[in-house]
């Protein structure tokens, strides 16, 4: 056996497919708490509290701090967008890099795989079913809670995302955390805590303006996180999709050293 197939099979996340059910049902069961807890009129009163009295903490910093507000105004703006992609791309390219050769086209197979698998959820998810056809109206915190300080008006020359009327669930938040979740997944713990810390970042800006409550991130990014990766990782879909996208790679490369070795005319 040589060293690449050994690698191969040495390697964690590449073990044979097959269907994981105690842990998908545990992720079920999980996301069914959650959601219950949120909306079950015996219950949601706890995290009501949550709610108001994390965005008082969190936004009450703004107030009579003129740099804190332009920071997280800044942070809050769509081309912070860029910045904070160009970041991702980041992580993606440590853990590319710190592979064997050998096995980096099966680490881009991963990753385009979670790209490819987070966009989809984002649009048919958030912005289909819940935006578009659930509709769940929810207020937003700066809508609700008095006093709450609006960066829209403090910082009129920015564009700033502090209300919304269907505040559940958070598209960033979403976003953030099935980053986090997937990529500590591959990566490993030492680079997941770190993708960890700035997923949380990442979910500050909405938070910290009033555009989303503290449980539209934890309940509703959390319950789509733990479904949709449950049944990423849990089933044969992860591997099944990686092991194709690295045939291809494969081939592509394939492809163009042959390319490459034809003589010039």
């Amino acid at each position: 056996m040589n060293s690449i197939d050994s690698c191969r099979l040495d390697h964690p996340l590449n073990p044979e497919k097959k269907w994981r059910w105690k842990t998908l049902l545990f992720c079920h069961a999980m996301v069914a708490l959650l959601l219950t807890t949120l909306f079950l009129p015996s219950t949601k009163g706890f995290w009501e509290v949550i709610d108001v009295a994390f965005f008082k903490f969190v936004n009450g910093s703004l107030e009579g701090r003129p740099n804190w507000q332009i920071f997280w105004a800044l942070a809050n703006h769509k081309l912070a967008d860029w910045v904070e992609d160009l970041c991702v791309l980041i992580f993606f390219f440590i853990y590319v890099k710190q592979a064997a050769k050998a096995l980096r086209p099966r680490k881009i197979a991963e990753l385009l795989f979670c790209v490819l698998y987070i966009a989809a959820i984002i649009y048919f998810v958030n912005r289909l079913l819940f935006r578009e056809n659930l509709s769940i109206p929810r207020l937003s915190p700066t809508l609700v809670v008095d006093s709450s300080v609006r960066l829209s008006e403090h910082i009129p020359w920015l564009h700033i995302k502090d209300d919304s009327s269907k505040s559940f669930p958070g598209d960033h938040g979403t976003t953030a955390l099935l980053f986090a979740a997937s990529f500590s997944y591959l990566a490993g713990w030492r680079l997941g805590i770190l993708a960890s810390l700035y997923a949380a970042f990442l979910c500050m800006p909405r938070l910290i303006t009033g555009a989303h409550w503290f449980s539209d991130v934890i309940v509703g990014s959390g319950s789509i996180t733990i479904l949709f990766l449950g049944w990423a990782f849990c089933t044969p879909l992860f591997q099944t999709c990686v092991n194709g996208l690295e045939r291809f790679f494969k081939a592509c490369c394939s492809i163009k050293k042959k390319w490459g070795a034809l003589p010039e005319a």
